[in-house]
Order: C-alpha cells, then structure tokens, then sequence
C-alpha cells in the first residue's frame, strides 16, 4: 500500500513539475513580448530570459526522461578461463 501511495505521489509531482514549466515557459515569452513592445528590453533581462529560452529543451528532455525512464540492457560476454568457452550474460535494470 505505501509503494501504491508513494508512486500515486510522485507522478503528482512530476505533473505538477510538467505545469509549472510549461507555465514558466508562457511567462518567459510574455516578458519578452511585452518588454519588446514597450521598448523597455534591458540587456540583462534580455540574455537572461534568452538563455532560458535556449535551456528549456534540456529542462524539458531531462522531465521526460523521469517521467518515463527507459532501462538499459547490459551484455556481458567473456571467456572462461579453463574451458575457454565464451560466456554471454544479459543484464536489465529495474
């Protein structure tokens, strides 16, 4: 019952995570639209919502990889040392 309470909760934080970007990302553009047209555009609010702009993809990249995450397989293979007989092992996380 606690893994089913603690998995229900951390996909509530993850969607919650989700809505706050996609929120931010809005709100960044805002800034930059509204500033641009009030003709108020610093150079430091303008690099600054800039390289957020450009980070979002990775921010974005690194959410979906923990909402999904994808498990590696691992395949190990070696020779026995007295047989000589190749050996091949698989491996999966989970």
């Amino acid at each position: 019952m606690w893994n089913k309470m603690k998995a229900i909760y951390n996909q509530i934080i993850k969607y919650t995570l989700a809505i706050f970007l996609i929120l931010f990302f809005f709100y960044m553009l805002l800034v930059l639209i509204v500033q641009g047209i009030e003709g108020k555009l610093d150079p430091l609010n303008f690099i600054s919502v800039v390289a957020v702009a450009l980070s979002f993809p990775g921010i974005v990249q690194t959410l979906a990889d923990e909402v999904n995450p994808k498990k590696k397989t691992y395949k190990l293979s070696c020779k026995c040392p007295k047989c000589k007989h190749l050996i091949q092992m698989d491996m999966k996380e989970e």
